[in-house]
């Protein structure tokens, strides 16, 4: 029979494959808005493709927000689920400008969607 702490530890690692599968994911959909547009709307005619610090960025960005929505923004689960300092996160919830998204706002893209394309694909 398993223990409390096993089963959290199992949850733990679960959540851990969920994040890396949907940050997979959402950087390969990322990627390929960056490389039609710049983010702001412009076309991308040139062909050139985007930056591996923009892609870098956007992959960080929903890495953290989707963790702190995963834990209500408990910064403090968040940071050690992503293995980080709660500074650290602290930090980088004030440079990216993330805030709570309102209670009943959709996203468009929902992590069930993402992760069933995933191992389909």
């Amino acid at each position: 029979m398993r223990t409390t702490s096993q089963d959290a530890s199992s949850r733990e690692v679960h959540m851990s494959e969920v994040q890396t599968k949907v940050a997979k994911a959402e950087s390969t959909q990322a990627a390929a808005k960056l490389y039609r547009n710049d983010g702001n709307g412009a076309d991308r005619s040139d062909g050139n493709p985007p930056s591996l610090r923009s892609l870098r960025e956007e992959a960080e960005i929903y890495a953290i927000s989707r963790t702190l929505e995963y834990t209500g923004w408990n910064r403090r689960r968040a940071a050690q689920l992503l293995s980080i300092s709660y500074r650290g996160i602290l930090y980088k919830i004030r440079q990216h400008n993330l805030t709570p998204r309102p209670r009943g706002q959709a996203e468009a893209v929902g992590v069930g969607e993402i992760l069933k394309a995933d191992s389909q694909g």
